[in-house]
């Protein structure tokens, strides 16, 4: 029992600390969604002036910008540069939005609301960042670059609201629901599923440009996990099992191991930090 002196000196303290501050991203999530609404309808977004730019990335999506307000130089909450969609069942889903700003070295962009709220830069041509994105910390490219956030409000993120890749889009794909626990790289090894497998080979080769024996490898080890990847999708749909989850995140994880084995030294380096691996 805690004495009357140190139970009256506990409530004092946590009266003095007040109700726990509430998150900053709830309510900036709550605005964006509030602005973004109408475009779950695409045609309103069309109709607004965003356009389709780039491939579809297995976890992000397409990118729809808006050019004008890409190079005004601004940056407002209620007026994304970028939409996040990904067809499912042939429709378009609205995932969330990104903002993008033109800057100089040396220039910062605005902070966000939350944790995690991380700009990352692109200075690269469009293939190049298509197939070997960067996620660089803001103002560490030298010159002229892209700065870029992703907000996924409309498509709960594992990694959090602000992450650049979002590994439930190919659970969303399929027509399935994640755990709470579900390990990103399961998500990962879904993605071969819906067109991943061929950005994958992709972007390995873009950064190892393995030999042609070396990349009929990757292509069987690949092919392989897809298969199974296939099989305990077709079991269950709506849910995969904890256990499931965790069997499709190992495939991946030992997919890359044969990856490893197949590349030349020189390669396994170029790729040991591929955002995708």
């Amino acid at each position: 029992m805690i004495p009357l002196a140190a139970g009256a000196v506990v409530a004092l303290v946590a009266a003095a600390a007040g109700p726990e501050t509430p998150d900053p991203s709830i309510a900036f999530t709550e605005r964006i969604r509030a602005a973004t609404q109408r475009y779950h309808e695409r045609s309103e977004a069309i109709t607004d002036g965003y356009r389709l730019i780039g491939r579809d990335f297995p976890a992000m999506g397409e990118h729809w910008v808006n050019i004008g307000l890409l190079f005004d130089g601004e940056y407002d909450p209620d007026h994304p540069e970028f939409l996040s969609y990904v067809v499912v069942d042939g429709a378009p889903r609205l995932l969330g939005v990104a903002y993008g700003l033109p800057l100089l070295h040396g220039e910062v962009p605005p902070a966000l609301p939350g944790a995690g709220a991380i700009w990352h830069d692109h200075a690269g041509s469009l293939e190049e960042e298509t197939l070997l994105p960067h996620h660089h910390g803001a103002g560490n490219t030298p010159g002229p670059r892209l700065a870029m956030v992703h907000a996924w409000v409309w498509l709960a993120n594992p990694e959090g609201l602000y992450a650049a890749d979002n590994w439930a889009i190919p659970f969303l794909r399929l027509g399935l629901t994640p755990s709470p626990q579900a390990p990103v790289a399961a998500g990962k090894t879904l993605s071969l599923l819906m067109g991943g497998d061929a950005y994958l080979i992709d972007a390995v080769v873009a950064a190892a440009a393995p030999s042609a024996a070396a990349r009929l490898q990757l292509e069987a080890a690949v092919a392989r996990v897809k298969r199974a990847a296939a099989d305990l999708a077709a079991e269950d749909r709506g849910r995969l099992t904890p256990a499931q989850e965790v069997q499709l995140a190992e495939s991946w994880l030992g997919m890359w191991r044969e990856f490893d084995a197949a590349l030349s030294p020189t390669g396994r380096e170029r790729v040991a930090h591929l955002a995708i691996r």
